[in-house]
């Protein structure tokens, strides 16, 4: 399980590289913002086109970053170090310094993607929309994978919830019926045989700030 679980990590991992889209979760209205949400500000801008854009950005709660996930990657990583350099008592190294040299290798290029993506993007709650944007609170743009923008409606979500769970989360789950039928994307981690575009993204944002917002939006969730 543990190894399928680490695959379907790395898979949207990759996919969040190549679109600098991750993948998000569900929320609707309530009346207080957490304090721990913080307001994205912007300098006005004056010109006419950008008027409307300038108001979402200053209107947009974003989520407060979290590195735990990329601490823990290049934890793992240094840790296969450790293990690769084990030798028995000629002074040869252990048939399993192969395998722990290459992972550790491979988690500690994973804990700096980690790091880069936890730097430079952010997800927000406005109005009516969450959102995958700029740590500046600017739009990314298209989303490359599924199409449309990185902005996804409260009202098309279906479901939500953190892996393995909200106390220890990995990756952060959300399904949603906006995306076009024929533009969706199977997803190799199977949460709910709910219709709808799946999506996951690392835990690269505060999980308890993700939650609040979540449930200020009154966000449509299945219980377990």
């Amino acid at each position: 399980m543990w190894l399928s679980f680490v695959q379907g990590l790395v898979c949207m991992s990759l996919n969040f590289i190549s679109a600098e889209a991750a993948y998000v979760a569900h929320p609707r209205f309530i009346t207080k913002t957490p304090k721990s949400l913080h307001r994205s500000k912007h300098a006005v801008n004056t010109s006419p086109a950008s008027v409307r854009t300038t108001q979402l950005h200053m209107s947009m709660d974003l989520v407060d970053p979290s590195y735990n996930l990329a601490i823990g990657a290049f934890g793992v990583g240094l840790a296969g170090g450790f293990l690769e350099d084990i030798r028995k008592p000629d002074g040869d190294k252990l048939p399993t310094a192969k395998v722990f040299g290459g992972l550790a290798l491979v988690f500690t290029i994973f804990s700096l993607f980690l790091t880069f993506q936890t730097t430079t993007l952010r997800f927000g709650f406005d109005d009516d929309s969450f959102s995958l944007v700029k740590n500046d609170g600017s739009s990314l743009g298209e989303n490359v994978v599924v199409g449309g923008e990185n902005k996804w409606g409260y009202s098309s979500f279906k479901n939500w919830d953190f892996l393995p769970s909200a106390d220890f989360p990995i990756l952060v789950y959300f399904r949603e019926d906006q995306t076009p039928v024929e533009n969706r994307e199977e997803a190799p981690i199977v949460v709910d045989d709910l219709e709808g575009q799946v999506h996951f993204f690392p835990a690269i944002a505060n999980s308890k700030q993700l939650k609040e917002g979540f449930l200020k939006y009154q966000c449509t969730r299945i219980e377990k």
